[in-house]
């Protein structure tokens, strides 16, 4: 086979793109979306709520249509019978629809269907031309609102033509074969090209952590067959659900409905989706697909309200639209307030109780406001929840990592043509300036929500890095937004400053109603066996005649063995944790939507998304990390306006294992030290790409990674800018040639003669670091992974990822760098405190509440509604989380055997290399990444000083060493 010779096409001083002559034809080159969410402690967003807990349902609760508007004191649940119909029904299967005849004119043969499009997040189906076509508000919708935000991005960018770029052409008679081309394009070359061809029916799995649009290549080349269970590349592996596999069940008769059976077969025309496969992908598009379905209702008197609220913003031009849109005869306490800021155009924060409608003050602003509304939301599943409740008419889209290039494209499309309303996107976006590029000039945004905006601030109790980085300088200066709205149900006075510093919000903008609801009876016992006081809590009243009940538990293995104790005494109950799969938790979501199931054992995972209103329960198995957990979770009972009842019982072994883990995020000031050389080592010169592998570094220091990544956050936002983080990647490749020789394909692409420069030869194969390869080409890291997946295509390599790791470029080298790990682990050390008294506030609000209550105002037995909600507006209103001394449990600050203890575990594990902290941890039974739990854990001394205060663990570890090394050992 001839080739061509190498051509290095000029970009930029400094930069160059890859091309490479072959006689092959060359396929697409490939678009690639983000990285997917890397949420403490692992948190994977995208739907990862291991450790990083999030609990707030923004969506509004299901209202009556002609109820007066504040209700009465709450009337008490009538106790229904067990065979009574439960409120909330099941959906009822979806009935398959008959193909409708074309019927053909006089004279004239039927039409052919016109083509599919290809899958959109959005619109999975392609139903947005059937929906479209019929109700007279979608297309009245579409010259209204949509046609005038489309006139405004053209008017934005007016060389751009949404219909001329992106529209299908008809189906022509197919060519003759062009002749191949005498060049490889690359991903740089190939952005500045327009497209001539629409997108490849079959989907292209592309890297997680590129946003950059490819158009399509002219030709196309026939592509190597993928075989079945290849480990051929990071790609192939990510579809772990496979090609064309059946599903089964064990169990024929617990078979789920047919709309979850298969989705793929629900396609109009029976075409299946060019889906990905994973998991996370069906579940976001059989949320959609049942989004979808809802079709486009009301009428042109939506239209109307929503003209007439743009020309006046008055209460009673909203009260008609939230009238005619959602069916609600008057809005909340706190909503109209905030929609006519937004609306405004004022900056806002706003704090309503979990399930009081937050996210009807960004959508009624959707509709009014002429460009896009951004909202950011931390998990995969509460977008979306919220895609799925957006109004018919209010078009949305979702920008996430599991998407397809089909998908991935057709939403920038939309966007681009003006057809999108509501984008919602996670935090993680904000790290990839080729997505914050998309909206720079062309795209104007009216407004950025932001949901959950309780994790800016640090002294939050479950602050997330990837959130501090929203701050109004960066929305302004990438995305210029004026207008920024911030929502949380849970906020301490010190948490509010701080969200509005970062914000910019005026002072005068905060918004502000009652964090707990007055229907709620909050009650609280001792407990010296729960499991056995949980039992006999359910089959007695109230709870024994709730057909909706939550149990929260701290622990995954906890929820498993609960939820298991609990149907052998024959209570209908499932277990749900982020441990599970994706499916099998929407699987138990949905079962306890429709009563099919009567109580489900959940971590704080369970909530988000929950669409639900009668849940009528909520007993807290495990003490909750704060009160602001507390009061999210007791939220999500009695969404209906009845009188629900939340239950604790109070354990004080529990609170102590709790206590120990908060000790888990600390770090010393040494190990900080050396992190800080590696991250500014020698060999990491100003202006390169430097990479740390995830997994192996949080070994080496014994650094949890989520806080390793909370550190490289504060270099880079903090007051000096020392760095600034890529989108995280997998950095070690392993590459396999399959056609030409490597010296021969060295000799012809400028890649691969890098690459066997840099590389390793392990069992025949190149082992290189991608990073090291995009130095010496002066290249991105997204175009070396682009050039490798087009030689992939070819057929000429193959290679695999692996390694995932924090990727930044050095700005600035700091001048000392012991002041700064000295002021680095100061904050980390604050910030652990914070956690600590917030776990301690809420553990002496339940002590006070069983031991100190004078059982008065109410207050009788385990009742303590009055005392509870005193408490909690006491410690809203405080600027930090302080505890009452009198009824919090001190941890002893002395033991007679623990230096005993550990002088005898130290001589017997003499071959370990310990720190103070890792012998307090292995006392206190709590895992780190240099000492996991599955190693140490056998160790009998593991957990054995959990009620002894960690400090005091951590100084006679300390003395113990010392002496040690004095004596040589």
């Amino acid at each position: 086979m001839a080739w061509g010779k190498c051509h290095v096409l000029p970009v930029s001083p400094g930069k160059f793109s890859l091309a490479t002559a072959t006689s092959l034809t060359p396929p697409p080159p490939l678009a690639t979306a983000e990285a997917p969410m890397y949420s403490p402690p692992r948190a994977g967003d995208s739907d990862s709520e291991g450790s990083l807990l999030l609990s707030d349902v923004s969506a509004s609760p299901p209202r009556g249509r002609c109820s007066p508007p504040p209700p009465p004191p709450p009337k008490p649940r009538p106790s229904p019978k067990r065979t009574a119909t439960a409120k909330c029904k099941p959906k009822p299967k979806p009935k398959p629809k008959a193909k409708p005849k074309p019927v053909a004119s006089a004279g004239t043969a039927a039409a052919p269907p016109p083509p599919l499009p290809s899958a959109a997040l959005s619109d999975p189906h392609g139903l947005a031309s059937r929906i479209a076509a019929a109700p007279a508000l979608v297309a009245a919708t579409s010259t209204v609102s949509s046609s005038s935000f489309r006139r405004l991005v053209q008017s934005r960018n007016p060389s751009f033509d949404p219909v001329a770029a992106f529209s299908v052409p008809a189906p022509a008679p197919t060519p003759a074969p062009a002749p191949a081309p005498t060049e490889v394009p690359t991903a740089a070359a190939a952005q500045c090209a327009a497209p001539e061809a629409p997108p490849r029916a079959r989907p292209k799995r592309v890297h997680p952590n590129s946003v950059s649009e490819v158009p399509p290549a002219v030709a196309e080349a026939e592509q190597p067959k993928r075989p079945r269970g290849s480990g051929e590349g990071n790609f192939v592996r990510l579809n772990i659900n496979g090609y064309g596999r059946k599903r089964t069940f064990r169990n024929a008769k617990a078979r789920r409905p047919t709309k979850y059976r298969s989705w793929r077969r629900q396609r109009f025309g029976g075409v299946k989706p060019q889906g990905c496969g994973d998991e996370e992908g069906d579940f976001v598009a059989e949320a959609l697909i049942e989004r979808e379905k809802k079709g486009a209702v009301g009428d042109a008197g939506v239209l109307k309200a929503m003209e007439a609220a743009r020309e006046d913003p008055s209460e009673q031009n909203l009260e008609s639209l939230l009238r005619l849109a959602y069916g609600y005869d008057s809005f909340r306490k706190g909503q109209l307030e905030a929609i006519q800021k937004v609306v405004a155009g004022e900056s806002t924060m706003l704090v309503l109780p979990t399930g009081a409608g937050k996210s009807l003050c960004y959508q009624i602003p959707a509709m009014i406001l002429p460009g896009l509304t951004l909202v950011v939301s931390p998990l995969l599943s509460l977008m979306v929840d919220q895609l799925r409740k957006l109004p018919a008419f209010l078009p949305g889209g979702l920008l996430a990592s599991n998407q397809t290039s089909d998908e991935f494209h057709e939403t920038l499309q939309r966007l681009r043509g003006g057809d999108i309303k509501v984008l919602f996107v996670s935090p993680e976006r904000f790290l990839n300036e080729e997505f914050l590029l998309i909206f720079r000039d062309a795209l104007p945004i009216s407004l950025v929500a932001i949901d959950e905006a309780h994790c800016i601030s640090e002294w939050s109790h479950n602050f997330r890095p990837s959130y501090l980085r929203l701050r109004a300088s960066l929305l302004r200066r990438k995305l210029n937004v004026q207008c920024i709205l911030a929502m949380t149900a849970t906020a301490t006075t010190q948490t509010l400053e701080e969200i509005v510093n970062a914000l910019e919000i005026p002072s005068n903008n905060l918004i502000k109603t009652s964090q707990i609801r007055d229907n709620l009876q909050l009650s609280i016992s001792t407990s010296d066996n729960r499991l056995k006081d949980l039992l006999l809590l359910l089959k007695s009243s109230p709870f024994v005649d709730m057909k909706s009940i939550i149990v929260y538990c701290k622990f995954q293995g906890e929820t498993d063995y609960v939820s298991k104790c609990l149907c052998d005494s024959s209570i209908s109950a499932k277990s749900y944790h982020s441990g599970l799969p994706m499916k099998n938790r929407s699987r138990v979501q949905e079962l306890f939507c429709s009563n099919k199931i009567r109580v489900v054992v959940a971590t704080v995972a369970f909530g988000m998304g929950l669409d639900k209103s009668d849940v009528e329960g909520v007993i807290h198995y495990s003490l909750p990390e704060s009160l602001e957990e507390y009061v999210q979770e007791t939220g999500r009972a009695g969404r209906d306006g009845r009188l629900s009842h939340c239950h604790l019982l109070l354990d004080s072994t529990t609170f102590y294992k709790i206590r120990s883990l908060s000790h888990s995020d600390g770090v010393d000031e040494y190990a900080i030290s050396k992190f800080l050389y590696q991250v500014f080592s020698c060999e990491n010169s100003t202006g390169s790409i430097c990479a740390l592998v995830k997994e192996s570094t949080s070994r080496k220091f014994d650094i949890k990674e989520e806080v390793l990544l909370t550190v490289l956050t504060q270099l880079e936002i903090g007051g000096q800018q020392y760095l600034r983080l890529l989108p995280q990647f997998s950095v070690t490749c392993t590459l396999y040639f399959h056609k030409t020789s490597p010296q021969l394909l060295a000799d012809k692409d400028v890649l691969v003669r890098s690459v066997l420069n840099k590389s390793e030869t392990k069992d025949g194969n190149f082992v290189f670091d991608v990073t090291k390869i995009a130095n010496d080409l002066d290249i991105t890291v997204n175009e070396v992974i682009d050039h490798l997946q087009q030689l992939k295509f070819s057929g000429e390599i193959s290679f695999e990822l692996k390694d995932p790791a924090y990727c930044y470029v050095i700005l600035k080298k700091p001048d000392d760098l012991n002041t700064l790990s000295a002021k680095i682990t100061k904050w980390l050390s604050e910030v652990e405190s914070s956690k600590i008294m917030k776990l301690d506030a809420m553990f002496a609000l339940a002590n006070f509440a069983v031991r100190g209550c004078q059982r008065t105002d109410g207050c009788s037995g385990s009742q303590h509604t009055q005392c509870i909600q005193k408490k909690i507006m006491e410690y809203f209103s405080k600027n930090e989380a302080t505890s009452d001394n009198d009824y919090c449990a001190q941890p002893h600050k002395s033991s007679p055997f623990l230096q005993a203890d550990i002088k005898v575990f130290l001589q017997s594990n003499s071959f370990a290399k310990f720190t103070p902290r890792a012998v307090a941890r292995i006392m206190h039974g709590v895992s780190s990444p240099g000492f996991p739990s599955a190693t140490w854990s056998k160790n009998h001394f593991w957990g054995r000083y959990v009620e002894v205060d960690f400090p005091v663990v951590m100084e006679a570890a300390k003395a113990e060493l010392v002496k040690l090394v004095g004596k040589g050992e």
